[in-house]
């Protein structure tokens, strides 16, 4: 069906095909939040408390990110709580474009002065949502805090391209980029909802870790304003989408949180938690594309996961 909502979108879609608004989009385009530190605090302390609850130890663990986004802000506050190595891969470079010197120096201030994690007032769209928002200095490994913001500010100073503890791939297309069984934790922040070879990517993820190493992932199954209703992405038909798509690097996938589990499981990980957001408002299912109208009602009212995923230790 076509709604008239759809024709901007697909207009737009079609209009990535010109060169000129191609280069312009290249050069302006950007993912929205985590050049703010504050935000990339909040992200981080969400990712590092759950993970606590499951065994998970911040100390001198080597973390990776998919999909980093407007900085590798995130990463640098999982270096600040005590993980001794992070490598950011991502499709388009868009954090060679923030003042990561500056990013790096706010988020130190934060820690240092111990501050509460910003809340859902100020950040009401992040998940998971917390019982208490106290800064978690339990978790933090301060032993070796000063000596290791010296390291990852001297790196930040002389480039994060092939750093010793700071790295940053992008554009990244290889999963080799990462050694096999070298990770402890493998991270993302509503990036898997927009990877085409999603299959693949969860078997990539699995190899990275070491015996025992954890996923965490928060995924966004909505239309990410390419609807007025947060299911509308699921309302287009695949020639649709594709116009929609345009020449963009990426887009959305729209696959539902049962592929992700699916995935997830055949790559070889043990679930730890799959806890999702519920929306019944928006688009019923009848209104759906037709590929979609076959989707289980759980899938058809997930707006968003928070995914905890662990390598079996043998």
């Amino acid at each position: 069906m076509i709604y008239p909502w759809k024709i901007p979108h697909i207009t737009k879609g079609v209009l990535t095909a010109v060169p000129i608004i191609s280069r312009w989009r290249s050069s302006r385009g950007a993912t929205g939040g985590t050049d703010s530190p504050r935000y990339c605090y909040s992200v981080w302390l969400r990712h590092l408390l759950l993970l606590d609850r499951y065994g998970f130890s911040i100390k001198s663990a080597h973390v990776g990110e998919l999909g980093p986004g407007d900085s590798i802000g995130i990463g640098l506050a999982a270096l600040i709580s005590g993980a001794s190595h992070y490598t950011g891969l991502d499709i388009v470079p868009f954090s060679r474009r923030a003042d990561l010197e500056d990013i790096f120096e706010k988020l130190v201030q934060m820690y240092s002065h111990r501050e509460p994690i910003p809340d859902h007032n100020e950040f009401p769209f992040l998940r998971p949502k917390l019982g208490s928002y106290e800064f978690p200095n339990h978790l933090i490994d301060w032993a070796d805090f000063k000596d290791r913001i010296k390291i990852v500010r001297h790196e930040l100073r002389n480039g994060v391209n092939r750093g010793e503890h700071v790295r940053y791939e992008a554009p990244w297309n290889a999963r080799d980029e990462i050694l096999s069984g070298s990770l402890d934790l493998v991270f993302s922040q509503a990036v898997l909802e927009h990877i085409d070879t999603l299959e693949e990517t969860y078997q990539g993820m699995f190899d990275w870790l070491k015996p025992g190493g954890y996923a965490s992932h928060v995924i966004d199954f909505s239309a990410h304003h390419l609807s007025p209703v947060w299911n509308g992405h699921w309302a287009y038909s695949d020639t649709e989408w594709r116009l929609v798509r345009g020449r963009r690097e990426f887009l959305l996938n729209r696959e539902p949180l049962t592929t992700h589990l699916t995935y997830a499981k055949k790559a070889g990980y043990e679930v730890l938690l799959a806890s999702p957001v519920y929306d019944n408002h928006g688009l019923s299912v009848q209104s759906f594309a037709k590929r979609f109208r076959q989707l289980d009602a759980e899938d058809a009212r997930t707006r968003g996961v928070m995914s905890l995923l662990r390598k079996p230790s043998n």
